[in-house]
């Protein structure tokens, strides 16, 4: 008997479900639905398209229906929508061009992805505004900007989406103002590191608004006005709104399928829904944390293509499992790229774990080999177990191979302790003897060990804050670094010559050490312990506090 398997949805998880399903079973009818023109595209690059980084319009188009149909043997219904699903007699309503009409399934899975979340802004929905998630959103986008030939825009929201939209709208020229109401831009990411994105937009000429929101949108002819809730009044040519997605379940909640508290459609590892031969995968499941083993959402390309492969694997009678998600991550703007790989520091406060956390920075390949590019990463781990909860870097080159690298380490369940004994490929132009994924581990280590003296930034700050006397602030920098720059308070004597200048020092102080960025603020700490002197390291040195300065 020939096994009907029914796909809602294209793009990422559905277009992955229909070819795996085929490569499982060559004998089934498959048959896909998808509501809009375009079936599988890549909606990742649909800003660098708009922004002119990739010329082509049909780069971005990975299949046309008809070469999808024909590959994979599969029925392509475009331009219909699943409206509505009888479990009982297994089948699904579509309407296309108005027109209904009934299909069969034995087997169905939905893909249907994630629905904007629209800001509450008085007069929204009268106003022009746009979004960039579609081949027809970006399309809408560039005729626009040929028709009206606008000279300013304004994006809602500061996130994923945001960001790269910026960049986009830069690239044509236009003078862009982000608004987001966090206080700083992409707030999934830790704030140390996303202030290397905030700071290259701003050099680039982004007006970034932050800690505002937008309340009330006025339109006049061609132009609107923006009023923040601190009454500024910002006027543009062209609005765009950014402010996240959450799971499209109106097709699911018609078949009565369980949704979880997060608004997702609750699976099991097989990708299967509460009602029996109905799968689901992509935006609009809910996905097991890995780390934590609670359910989150996260909307991204790479859990959709692999829990769509899951999906249309066990609908074809295969047997495949989705083991869950890390949360792993990348945005750029320019040159300028932040990473993240598993949970925050605050997300592992709230998740029950004792979160501790190092910070390091370190070329992306030898200092001494031309074009160094360095790269400040921060990992977290919990303090009881030594494992790795998640991490997080900032730079322009290299970022993205160092949280790859961590990410496959939580997989695996790997501790601190063994970041240090990690084995990377190495020679000048491609790499460090130590990476930097080693030092963190070094550095971690010593911390959970207690042997590593360090404090963080943020301990660093509070406590000169509170103006404590006992407070005696040493840079171990060299001369002419210290006179480039140096915290107020600081004293200079260089590594080299500390062991001399001890009785110097007064041991009824407490020393807190810095450099550059580290390393030798940790041997200075080492000497200084071994004589008897209570001193600290400052995590990260001089370059880490200067981002906490900044923030």
């Amino acid at each position: 008997m020939t096994n009907k398997i029914v796909v809602v949805g294209g793009v990422a998880a559905g277009a992955t479900a229909a070819a795996k399903a085929r490569r499982t079973d060559e004998n089934a009818e498959i048959t896909l639905i998808e509501k809009g023109e375009y079936i599988t595209y890549a909606n990742c690059g649909i800003p660098y398209h708009l922004g002119g980084v990739i010329p082509q319009r049909d780069k971005l188009l990975l299949h046309t229906p008809e070469s999808f149909g024909q590959r994979f043997n599969v029925k392509v219904l475009v331009n219909t929508e699943a409206v509505q699903i009888d479990t009982a007699r297994k089948q699904i309503k579509t309407l296309s061009h108005g027109k209904p009409d009934y299909i069969d399934y034995d087997r169905l899975i939905l893909a249907n992805g994630a629905e904007p979340v629209l800001p509450p802004v008085k007069g929204l929905n009268e106003s022009d505004f746009f979004m960039l998630r579609t081949v027809t959103q970006m399309d809408n986008i560039i005729e626009n900007i040929k028709a009206y030939n606008p000279n300013k825009a304004v994006i809602i929201g500061g996130g994923y989406i945001g960001v790269e939209t910026a960049e986009a709208l830069k690239n044509c020229n236009l003078d862009v103002t982000v608004i987001e109401a966090l206080p700083y831009i992409l707030p999934g990411f830790e704030p140390e590191t996303a202030l290397k994105i905030f700071e290259t937009m701003k050099t680039s000429g982004i007006n970034i608004v932050s800690e505002r929101k937008a309340t009330e949108c006025i339109k006049n002819d061609n132009k609107q006005l923006i009023k923040l809730d601190d009454g500024t009044e910002i006027e543009t040519d062209l609005l765009i709104i950014s402010t996240g997605v959450k799971p499209d379940t109106k097709l699911a909640e018609t078949a009565g399928i369980e949704i979880g508290a997060l608004g997702g459609i609750i699976v099991n590892e097989k990708m299967e829904t509460s009602i029996q031969d109905i799968y689901a995968a992509g935006d609009m499941v809910e996905k097991k944390n890995i780390i934590t083993g609670k359910n989150c959402l996260l909307p991204l390309a790479v859990p959709a293509n692999k829990e769509g492969r899951t999906a249309g694997c066990n609908a074809a009678g295969g047997d495949l499992k989705f083991s869950g998600v890390i949360g792993t991550s990348v945005v750029s703007f320019r040159d300028a790229c932040v990473a993240r790989t598993g949970l925050t520091y605050e997300e592992a406060k709230r998740h029950g774990f004792k979160p501790d956390y190092i910070y390091v920075e370190n070329s992306d390949h030898a200092e001494y080999y031309p074009n160094p590019k360095f790269i400040f990463l921060k990992l977290i781990f919990d303090k009881d177990s030594g494992k790795i909860l998640g991490a997080s870097a900032s730079g322009t080159e290299g970022v993205t191979r160092r949280i790859d690298i961590i990410s496959t380490a939580i997989y695996a369940g790997l501790k601190v302790t063994d970041l240090e004994q990690l084995e990377f490929c190495y020679s000048p132009p491609h790499g460090a003897a130590k990476d930097i994924v080693n030092i963190s581990g070094y550095v971690a280590s010593n911390e959970l060990s207690g042997i590593g003296y360090g404090i963080t930034p943020q301990q660093f700050l509070a406590t000169y804050k509170n103006k404590n006397e006992r407070m005696h602030i040493l840079d171990v920098r060299t001369p002419a670094e210290y006179r480039q720059y140096h915290h107020e308070k600081a004293e200079n004597i260089p590594l080299k010559n500390l062991r001399e200048s001890l009785k110097n020092l007064d041991k009824t102080r407490v020393i807190y050490v810095y450099c550059a960025v580290g390393f030798r603020g940790y041997i200075a700490v080492k000497i200084l312990r071994f004589y008897g002197f209570e001193a600290y390291n400052i995590l990260g040195g001089l370059e880490a506090l200067k981002r906490f300065k900044k923030l």
